[in-house]
């Protein structure tokens, strides 16, 4: 071999094998001493993804795991009161027990109903107190979702129904209940409306159109060879039925939960005049039908004489007619199956009338229905991108096993006239006659106090211990149209409620003219206790007054606003002539609301027609029970039943919840288990492997450098060769 001392090749190629030797043997330490077989990315990339992605999993487990805990947690209060509430229902139930009891003296149910009220408020009390970090449980606005997993989308909802005291004893199986609609005595067609695609939203779900083939028992004007060219059936459609209605909301059951039933349809009749005697035919559904009415008999008893008659012919017309006894409501006609009622005077030639029978005008009338759910959860009701008013429902958030039915939107009021206030007698409920309406009932309106939503309301209110029926005031609502753009320079000042807005100038651009008038309507909303918001087209105006007063809208001065300025109908808005909307309210129950008439002025006056609403179960609030009589204890024991019967559904549902999440606990503690063990088996360090390779590089360190000394002495040797 040569000696070279420019290149000492031996030294270059153990160098090199010592430095390759350095990072095995700093991995391996570092390694050994973390634990970790991945400190960098460099060591695996893609190991190192992996396992951050599984640590990720494994930690939002174990947060997971913490939600489930709190949640189950939550459950354990709500449930723990319910049984509180449970207990006290047994008691206040063994109180109207001992009440009913015939050896009681009006003294003694009288001491027992102070112990049962007593009970009541402590039901109450539960309800309204039972929190979990300061959120109540059981006043019914508890609705929450629960994260029980380490990614979006893992949860669990729970509802806990209203408890309190104003809502608990309700029949079971009670809903919301739409009312029918009354036909026009010219033009039935104009009152009565299909729903359409849109108008309605049941727990987020459109409900499609009603479908007049979705009623095969409706008269319609299919049916024209059963009458004269030109009759009522060319106005009517099956499509406005409750029948038609009702198919429409049970095809989406499955994916609302709630269940529409049609309801009897039930038209009241109209007051008689002195008899007198003619003879002529009416049409009901479609099938003429031969009525005497004689002046030798009385008024009752020509009825009772029509009764016969309509009834022979109940088998194709699907009509009952029944006498109500008194001059002022005539004969009700009903229909079971909720098909609509058609009752044609006017075309037939026949010199019949309405008040010289007591039927119900010419005319097409539909029913109601009602929706129930079976799950025990609310009952969602909102207007799509059409018109709730379709419906006969109002939007809001509905408690199941309560009864509810809203009137319909009351008579408006243009100039100074008033409409008629509400008399004894015009609004019957469960047996009760409502009182009569004063300007005193309501300290809101700025027109038309007595004949408003909040007096006819009051009215009821303060009756409701003896009906077990509640009343509450709808907001008011003025739905514009889309503002014109012809109005350029009109000026006026809108006044609202006797408030007057600073001065509105059109430009003739919609957007601007829409927020210039949504601003100076809001500026008063203070005084005039209306708001303006602008619609979802934002092309006009919506007013609304959320307390339920009437709106009387007009032009301030000599302005010269007119209604398409402002996006509103003729009906709402007339210039300087005053227009005054008015309101609708909401009867609430705990068992079935039965409307009826003295007078036959119900529909008029109070916005109700003739029916029962809201379900088929008995039941009163428990705030309304009084075990001071028999009867009153009798209602306390159905009441409690009811009441019972909803705590052991809650406790139930609650029951359920709570048992998922312990499943959910234990799932979750084995996920992670497997996730860390799957994170461990990634990124651990195999010690026995380490440990090796450290000692492999350790060893060939120390030979490196004891080679390398050797080979740096090689070249020494040439100095040999020159002694």
């Amino acid at each position: 071999m040569s000696l070279v001392i420019s290149t000492n090749l031996n030294s270059l190629v153990v160098q090199n094998n010592l430095a390759a030797n350095q990072p095995e043997l700093a991995q391996a330490m570092q390694r050994l001493s973390s634990g970790m077989r991945i400190n960098s990315a460099a060591d695996d990339a893609a190991g190192l993804a992996i396992a951050n992605t599984l640590n990720s999993q494994s930690s939002g487990d174990g947060v997971a795991i913490q939600n489930a805990n709190n949640a189950s947690s939550l459950a354990q209060i709500a449930d723990g009161a319910l049984a509180s509430i449970s207990n006290d229902l047994q008691t206040l139930r063994n109180l109207a027990v001992e009440s009913a009891n015939g050896t009681n003296s009006s003294t003694n149910r009288a001491a027992l109903n102070i112990q049962a009220q007593q009970v009541i408020a402590d039901i109450q009390n539960s309800a309204t107190t039972t929190n979990y970090n300061g959120v109540n449980l059981l006043n019914g606005n508890f609705t929450s979702q629960f994260q029980i997993g380490a990614n979006a989308g893992q949860t669990i909802n729970l509802t806990i129904n209203n408890v309190q005291t104003t809502t608990l004893g309700a029949g079971q199986g009670t809903g919301i209940t739409a009312q029918g609609q009354a036909g026009a005595s010219a033009t039935p067609s104009t009152s009565l409306t299909a729903i359409s695609a849109g108008d309605l939203v049941i727990n987020g779900t459109i409900i499609p159109a009603s479908l007049s083939t979705s009623d095969t028992a409706s008269y319609t004007a299919n049916d024209t060879a059963l009458v004269p060219p030109g009759t009522i059936s060319s106005n009517a459609s099956a499509s406005t039925s409750a029948i038609a209605k009702v198919a429409a909301i049970n095809s989406v059951s499955k994916q609302t939960g709630v269940t529409a039933i049609a309801d009897a349809n039930v038209v009241s009749g109209t007051s008689m005049s002195a008899p007198s005697t003619t003879s002529g035919s009416v049409y009901i559904n479609g099938i003429s039908i031969s009525l005497n009415v004689s002046s030798s008999f009385t008024n009752d008893a020509n009825r009772t004489a029509e009764v016969t008659a309509i009834n022979a012919y109940t088998g194709q017309t699907g009509v009952v007619a029944t006498n109500t006894g008194s001059d002022a409501t005539g004969i009700t006609l009903t229909a079971k199956d909720g098909r609509n009622i058609s009752v044609d005077f006017s075309t037939t030639g026949s010199p019949l009338t309405a008040a010289a029978t007591g039927l119900i005008a010419t005319g097409t009338y539909s029913g109601g229905y009602t929706l129930t759910t079976a799950n025990n959860q609310p009952i969602e009701i909102q207007q799509g991108t059409g018109s709730l008013s379709n419906t006969g429902l109002q939007a809001g958030s509905y408690q199941p096993g309560v009864a509810t039915v809203s009137s319909t939107q009351l008579t408006s009021v243009t100039g100074s006239t008033t409409t008629t206030a509400l008399a004894s007698g015009d609004l019957v409920i469960n047996g009760v006659s409502v009182n009569a309406t004063n300007s005193t009932m309501d300290n809101l309106s700025y027109y038309n106090q007595s004949g408003s939503s909040v007096a006819i309301a009051h009215a009821i209110n303060l009756v409701s211990t003896q009906t077990g029926v509640n009343a509450t005031t709808n907001p008011t609502l003025i739905q514009g149209t889309a503002l014109a753009t012809t109005g350029a320079g009109h000026t006026g000042n809108l006044a609202i409620n006797g408030v007057n807005t600073s001065l509105i100038t059109i430009t003739g651009v919609i957007s601007t003219d829409v927020n210039n008038e949504v601003n100076a309507i809001n500026a008063i909303s203070g005084q005039s206790g209306v708001a303006a918001s602008i619609n979802n087209a934002g092309t006009g105006l919506i007013l609304t007054a959320a307390d339920g007063r009437n709106i009387t809208l007009k032009d301030s001065a000599s302005g010269t606003l007119a209604s398409t300025d402002l996006g509103l109908s003729a009906t709402s808005y007339a210039g300087s002539t005053q227009v005054t909307t008015m309101g609708s309210y909401t009867l609430t129950s705990g068992g079935p609301i039965q409307v009826t008439s003295i007078t036959g002025a119900s529909h008029a006056d109070a916005g109700m027609l003739e029916g029962t609403y809201g379900g088929t179960t008995n039941g009163t609030f428990l705030s309304q029970l009084d075990i001071s009589t028999v009867a009153g204890a009798n209602a306390a024991l159905v009441s409690t039943d009811n009441a019972l019967t909803t705590i052991n559904e809650i406790r139930a549902n609650i029951g359920a919840f709570q048992n998922r999440m312990t499943a959910t606990v234990s799932n979750l503690q084995s996920q992670q288990t497997n996730l860390t063990s799957a994170y461990t088996a990634i990124t651990g360090a195999d010690f026995a492997k380490e440990t090796a390779n450290m000692t492999r590089a350790q060893v060939l360190q120390q030979a490196g450098i004891a080679v390398l000394s050797q080979a740096n002495a090689l070249s020494q040797q040439v100095l040999s060769l020159l002694r």
